[in-house]
């Protein structure tokens, strides 16, 4: 690729110097393309060499350097072996039109596709052997499946003249058929009368492995038959085109009209016959299997429905069951949390109470100038204040205050934390 992309940069130069280059490097024929002359006058300045070999096409000569044409041809490299001359001529169905468009794939590996055209220069790719490496056949048969899908007879009639090459090199007639078939498009019938007897048993040979249903296959041999009746086809040439045919891949109708149509031979009408017994024989065989076949599914589809009703009822009443069950818990569970809840409000209620209760003083007399004393007020502190020998230690306002002693702060703080401590743990339950 790297020496292609140094003569690429040749080529695009050579543009502009080709009028005044010499004219002995240039093909013989003044007919030759420009194109083909530029490219031609680009290799010699490019490799220091003159062209070195001439090929008559036709009555045209192209004078060519043969290091580029043998390297992309293996027919020309082995027909060049030890000469400079070489004459293109049947069998080799190749104009001088083609093969300067092959010559200048060979120089620049560029080449100008139509649908004109395709089917011409894809018979030279196979016949000059162009089939190694980045080769002319490829790039015609990439283009040739591109565009026989909307040029197809266009394509079809430029292989007329190139049968039988055109179907025994690469099956284009036959090809362009089928795509015409898959469009619905019956003016190929017209195309094919044009055939010769031996070019057309070439064509329907090839379709009858293309095709899997023979109908058009029929249609289209009976419309040769029907336009060449009392011309150019044998009867033996029609019983070897009515071959082709398979019985087995045309439907009834068209067996019923084979049977009917007197231009076909007697051999494919009783092959005709034979194929319609057999087909009413195996449509009868059929509808009796089938019909026993039906009762058998009709039962056990019924069965089938009704396994899979209950099963779905089921679980339904499973599913439902299982809701409501779900429902109750959740009830359940909210009563519960409201009676722990009321019956622990209760408690630290309770507790409270019982740990501490304030009583008045025997007296609300407030003496000394009317202000507050320790003296003039008393506390009895019920199960708090330890009880020694049934007594009780009360502060008298008439004495003076008590010294609290060791023993009473001590069981007061003591019984103050347990009160806190049982609150907290109700609480925190």
């Amino acid at each position: 690729m790297k020496a292609w992309n140094q003569f690429e940069t040749i080529y695009e130069e050579e543009r502009e110097f080709s009028s005044t280059s010499s004219p002995s490097l240039s093909p013989s024929s003044s007919s030759s393309p420009p194109s083909l002359h530029s490219l031609v006058n680009a290799w010699s300045l490019h490799s220091g060499s003159q062209p070195d070999i001439f090929i008559c096409v036709q009555g045209t000569s192209f004078r060519l350097h043969k290091d580029r044409i043998t390297s992309r041809s293996t027919y020309l490299k082995r027909h060049l072996t030890g000469v400079s001359n070489l004459t293109l001529s049947p069998p080799l169905n190749i104009t001088a039109e083609t093969f300067s468009a092959v010559a200048e794939f060979c120089y620049s590996h560029r080449i100008h596709l139509t649908a004109s055209n395709v089917a011409t220069i894809r018979v030279a790719a196979e016949l000059l052997g162009m089939t190694e490496g980045e080769n002319l056949r490829d790039v015609t048969e990439s283009y040739f499946e591109s565009v026989v899908g909307i040029e197809a007879s266009m394509v079809l009639r430029s292989c007329l003249t190139l049968l039988p090459e055109a179907e025994t090199t690469a099956s284009l007639a036959s090809r362009c058929i089928e795509a015409l078939v898959w469009e619905d498009d019956v003016s190929c019938l017209d195309d094919v009368v044009r055939m010769q007897p031996q070019d057309f048993q070439t064509v329907v040979d090839s379709l009858n492995q293309r095709l899997p249903n023979h109908d058009v296959l029929y249609k289209m041999v009976d419309h040769y038959l029907k336009e060449n009746e009392y011309g150019k086809v044998t009867e033996e040439q029609k019983t070897e085109i009515c071959n082709s045919i398979d019985c087995s891949k045309v439907s009834s109708h068209t067996l019923v009209k084979c049977v009917q149509n007197p231009r076909m031979p007697l051999r494919l009408i009783v092959r005709a016959i034979l194929m319609e017994h057999l087909n009413t024989r195996r449509s009868v065989v059929a509808a009796a299997t089938g019909a026993q076949q039906a009762e058998r599914t009709s039962l056990r589809e019924i069965l089938q429905r009704e396994t899979a009703h209950r099963q779905a009822e089921q679980m339904k009443e499973a599913m439902d069951a299982t809701y409501s069950r779900i429902q109750s818990l959740e009830k359940e569970l909210k009563g519960m949390r409201k009676l722990l809840l009321d019956h622990n409000s209760n408690a630290l209620n309770s507790e409270r109470s019982v740990s501490f209760h304030f009583v008045p003083p025997e007296t609300s007399k407030i003496q000394r100038g009317g202000r507050g004393s320790v003296s003039s007020s008393g506390f009895l502190l019920h199960n708090i204040i330890p009880k020694k020998n049934n007594q009780v230690a009360m502060c008298n306002h008439a004495t003076k205050t008590p010294k609290i002693t060791k023993p009473f702060r001590h069981s007061f703080i003591t019984a103050l934390k347990n009160a806190f401590s049982t609150s907290n743990l109700i609480k925190g339950n």
